[in-house]
């Protein structure tokens, strides 16, 4: 029972990879197993992996497809009944991996769920650090759901929840969780099991991953509050709009100075004053664009699967 395999997926993650193996090798609890899938790269991701020679058991093996598909094939691969998963765009701390099972291997939970911390270092990733993952100050243990960053839980609790859903390629951790939660998996927040995240550099990857949790979620069936509280809150600001311009503009300025706000303590710098209000703005619009397309792709798929059935 107290041997800890550790599960990761990659995809043309070169650069990144030594970073990861740096960390796993310094571990206070040394994994007795490494399984690393490889999802079809065309870097030189294959060779980086080939060239890692640890000093406890690893292996890697490409398995073209999703997340959720890797993940799969990877824990299906080992006979260890304990299983650790995190990204390769993670960092975990040296005691991740202690903290992350120790309550799995006393049996006093099914699933553990760390902590992913943003390895933030301009002001622009702060920023989105703060539009992208749940602040410390914003955690209820009660309720925080396990993110394949770091998390680690039974392998039995895995089949019984039926795996990772292998038709989703975003946001399959949060479908992952939510079937934790439905077969009454005994999950636990381990808040001190933290893994060192790196929050997108740039615009571009910046709105890119913040369509793809809005597209995964509506392709996915899911439906967050937060989400529907941005389609009424914009439908208000064009209803204040037509009724008078002064009154939409009033409400914009309080609404710009609340982005502002709520995240400055997390860009504690001058750039927040315009980085915030704008970031709002832009994750608002691409929030409700990819939630419209991946409803529109979810309802053809239906439409085609029932035409061709």
């Amino acid at each position: 029972m107290g041997k800890v395999a550790v599960v990761v997926t990659v995809l043309n993650e070169e650069y990144i990879l030594p970073s990861l193996f740096s960390a796993l090798e310094k571990q206070t609890k040394r994994p007795d197993e490494v399984i690393i899938v490889d999802g079809g790269s065309t870097d030189q991701t294959h060779r980086v992996l080939s060239s890692w020679k640890p000093n406890f058991s690893f292996r890697w093996f490409e398995h073209k497809g999703n997340r959720s598909q890797g993940r799969n094939a990877a824990i299906s691969s080992t006979k260890i009944s304990i299983i650790a998963i995190t990204d390769a765009g993670c960092t975990p701390e040296r005691e991740w991996l202690e903290r992350i099972t120790k309550r799995l291997i006393a049996n006093d939970c099914d699933v553990a769920s760390g902590y992913y911390s943003p390895q933030a270092q301009t002001n622009f990733e702060k920023a989105a650090a703060a539009y992208m993952l749940v602040m410390p100050e914003h955690i209820n243990p009660k309720l925080f759901l396990p993110a394949t960053r770091s998390m680690a839980l039974k392998k039995s609790t895995w089949e019984k929840a039926g795996r990772f859903d292998e038709r989703l390629s975003d946001n399959e951790d949060y479908v992952f969780a939510k079937k934790l939660q439905f077969i009454g998996a005994k999950i636990f927040f381990e808040k001190d099991a933290i893994v060192r995240w790196l929050p997108p550099k740039t615009w571009g990857a910046f709105l890119k991953q913040v369509w793809r949790f809005a597209y995964g979620d509506c392709f996915a069936g899911i439906v967050r509050p937060k989400v529907m509280f941005i389609f009424v809150r914009w439908l208000v600001f064009v209803i204040l709009g037509l009724m008078s311009f002064s009154l939409f503009f009033l409400t914009m300025f309080l609404y710009l100075f609340w982005a502002w706000a709520k995240n400055q303590k997390h860009v504690a710098s001058f750039s927040a004053v315009y980085l915030l209000p704008t970031m709002q703005l832009a994750t608002d619009l691409v929030v409700m664009v990819g939630s419209v397309q991946g409803l529109v792709v979810k309802i053809q798929k239906k439409i085609y699967a029932k035409t061709n059935h």
